[in-house]
């Protein structure tokens, strides 16, 4: 067998327990929102107060599956392997400061967007601020267990043959986005965003997903905070949201806002070292 099938081979493996790791969140999610519907149905609630719970605690319910479901993936190798990282050690080695560009970026996107999409203050949910906190903490940690599980698979899986990373991120990508849609519904129209965010986190982690600490800060200073104070949660929209976004952003500025970024991400130090040559 040559290095390309050995490499074939390790992304399908890759792939298949990303996939297993989805499936049994999608699952859960369900499991969750049908039971917690059936209770309501055996009290005689109406349809709408059904619907107002699984609305007001689609956070809390995403967020048990997926560690649930994390739970489950490490419990399955475990079983497999005898020896296996905590991921208490995988944090500590993989922990490090961010790199400076990722800060500059997440603030350049966070301003485009509050300054080009016409935000206006809504005075009536400033009261929200439980929703608001769960909102921030419910998306930072969403997107932290997909990198915790990506980076925990490259440690389990990958130690002799690393698969195509351009390849093995597009297929987390497509596999994200059909369970996300599969377990939340876009009431909000925001899918094209959320997969965005996603292939920012994955072009940001690096080398084999490991770089955290850039993922941790796009988070802090980016997904959450858009997603808790300006209303671009997929779950909640701007119901819960102090400021709302007055113009719908269509996908030609998301990719405009997304290139000039990463252009800048890329390729700065380049033209940094290029100046200060022609300087010389």
């Amino acid at each position: 067998m040559n290095s390309h099938e050995s490499s074939s081979g390790q992304l399908l493996q890759n792939v298949k327990y990303y996939t297993i790791f989805q499936l049994i969140f999608v699952i859960l999610v369900v499991s969750l929102s049908s039971v917690g519907a059936f209770f309501h149905f055996l009290l005689d609630h109406e349809i709408s107060i059904v619907e107002s719970w699984l609305h007001n605690n689609q956070w809390e319910i995403l967020i048990v599956s997926k560690l649930f479901s994390l739970y489950l993936l490490n419990r399955w190798f475990k079983v497999r392997l005898y020896e296996l990282k905590s991921f208490k050690q995988l944090v500590q080695e993989l922990v490090i400061w961010p790199d400076q560009k990722v800060i500059i970026v997440a603030i350049f996107m966070i301003i485009s967007y509050v300054t080009m999409g016409n935000t206006i203050f809504v005075r009536q949910n400033v009261g929200y601020w439980y929703y608001q906190i769960a909102s921030y903490f419910g998306l930072f940690i969403f997107f932290g267990i997909e990198f915790i599980v990506i980076a925990y698979l490259d440690d389990v899986l990958n130690q002799k043959i690393q698969p195509h990373r351009l390849w093995l991120g597009l297929c987390y990508t497509i596999i994200f986005a059909v369970a996300f849609r599969m377990s939340v519904p876009d009431y909000y129209g925001l899918i094209p965003y959320i997969v965005l965010c996603y292939l920012s986190l994955i072009y940001l982690s690096g080398k084999s997903f490991k770089s955290w600490s850039n993922v941790v800060c796009f988070l802090v200073l980016f997904v959450a905070p858009m997603g808790s104070l300006f209303g671009l949660d997929p779950v909640w929209g701007d119901d819960f949201s102090p400021f709302r976004l007055g113009k719908k952003l269509n996908l030609a500025f998301l990719g405009v806002i997304w290139m000039i970024s990463f252009f800048y991400y890329t390729y700065r130090d380049q033209f940094i070292s290029s100046a200060r040559k022609l300087l010389r």
